[in-house]
């Protein structure tokens, strides 16, 4: 096998005449240069830096150095970074989270409407993810506790508007949370 002889390296903009005068100038080991020079990584040599070199990211079209600048620039960690270029999608970065299945359902109960489950829990009384456990696990006791409580609602509000002032319902808060239909 030929033996490889590196002369003429340009590195950094020095030419040198071999790789062990190079060494000597960068302060680092002839088989430093040879190994850089095999890997065409002389622009490495004697600078500092070690390890695996930092890939660049681009984001929604900007281009950053490494994931650190990206996350610096976007206000996340650089794992976020990296879990997003593993995922396949850099651009979900810096932007808000959706969940999948998360928005809310409108929910009609004995003739009331809310905006959610979680508001028409609290608006009946009671945990903010009951009515959710008692729809999907609860038996028909629950069913029935939860229509008392809307019935029970209903009949509140019907005595509150004939209370009320001609300048809107005497509770006003209930009233925001759900509509009658």
């Amino acid at each position: 096998m030929a033996t490889r002889i590196y002369t003429d390296l340009t590195i950094r903009g020095t030419t040198y005449p071999d790789a062990a005068s190079a060494a000597r100038a960068l302060g680092v080991t002839p088989e430093a240069v040879r190994s850089a020079a095999r890997k065409g990584r002389l622009d490495r040599v004697g600078a500092g830096r070690k390890g695996v070199e930092p890939m660049p990211v681009r984001i929604r079209g900007e281009v950053f150095t490494d994931a650190h600048a990206a996350s610096a620039r976007f206000g996340v960690t650089p794992q976020a970074v990296w879990k997003a270029l593993a995922d396949g999608d850099p651009d979900r970065i810096g932007r808000p989270q959706r969940r999948p299945g998360r928005d809310p359902h409108p929910v009609e109960i004995g003739g009331l409407r809310f905006a959610s489950q979680r508001k028409a829990s609290r608006a009946l009384g009671f945990s903010d993810d009951y009515l959710s456990h008692a729809l999907t696990r609860g038996g028909r006791a629950a069913r029935e506790r939860i229509l008392a409580a809307a019935m029970a609602l209903s009949a509140r509000q019907a005595s509150a508007s004939r209370t009320s002032s001609p300048t809107g319902p005497a509770c006003p808060d209930q009233m925001e949370e759900l509509h009658h239909g």
